[in-house]
């Protein structure tokens, strides 16, 4: 089927509408949103219902991000960046096709003030950082395409990798010139996966902090830029070993 967006008033109303349907967001749905064409508009991309079926609900030992972020690249496989920057589209699957899920994943708390605040920051979208980390349908998407990106890692691999702690993908995410940078973001992923698989030094938040500061200022990221993922690595290597001052047995 065809992927619909939200027309730009219905947005709006959706936004200053919050509190008046806490309850459609807690047990009701937005059907109307797909069936009143002057409030939506189907767009030349194609959707697989089918793929969306396939989202996995978080039970109490896993939340399934990873998994989850590869269905929605199977199911939104022709989007475009350009595409996937639009709040338009996210909020409108976030209040259609993905609703039951994202009761599901990001539970609405019964405090009615606390609720609005939660369906803002999970429902909708307005800046881009909000987009990649905050949004039910959309984070699942960037972080899947930035892992697509990687070199030398599978899509699953990258994202157990990514996912593996809060603070260190909000550090990665949350820097422009890394995730954008596809040999500094495959560089810094790759070594993350070694830590992974070895004493996990990497993932500590001052090890980690400090890390990026100095590949920050090694050269400046467009020097690091125009080299290939194995040349970044080797920097990021050297930063480990002289600066940190881990042996690779010890990351």
């Amino acid at each position: 089927m065809k992927l619909r967006f939200v027309r730009e008033r219905a947005l709006a109303e959706l936004k200053a509408s919050i509190e008046e349907n806490l309850e459609k967001y807690r047990k009701g749905d937005f059907a109307y949103l797909s069936l009143d064409p002057s409030l939506s508009f189907e767009a030349p991309i194609e959707v697989s219902e089918t793929q969306l079926a396939k989202l996995k609900a978080p039970d109490d030992d896993k939340l399934f991000d990873s998994e989850n972020c590869i269905v929605l690249l199977a199911a939104l496989k022709k989007l475009t960046p350009f595409q996937a920057a639009d709040e338009r589209l996210w909020v409108m699957l976030t209040h259609t096709l993905m609703l039951e899920y994202g009761r599901k994943r990001w539970p609405i708390p019964q405090n009615d003030k606390m609720a609005i605040k939660h369906i803002q920051t999970h429902f909708f979208g307005s800046t881009q950082r909000q987009l990649e980390r905050d949004n039910i349908a959309s984070r699942l998407w960037w972080m899947g395409h930035l892992c697509a990106r990687v070199d030398g890692l599978e899509v699953k691999e990258g994202l157990d990798v990514l996912l593996h702690r809060t603070d260190v993908r909000a550090n990665i995410i949350e820097r422009p010139t890394t995730a954008q940078s596809i040999p500094i973001f495959s560089a810094v992923l790759q070594k993350l996966a070694q830590s992974m698989e070895g004493k996990g030094k990497l993932f500590e938040r001052n090890v980690f902090r400090r890390l990026m500061v100095r590949l920050n200022g090694l050269g400046g990221y467009k020097l690091l830029d125009a080299l290939d993922t194995r040349t970044v690595e080797k920097f990021i290597g050297d930063i480990i070993s002289k600066d940190l001052k881990l042996s690779e047995n010890e990351i």
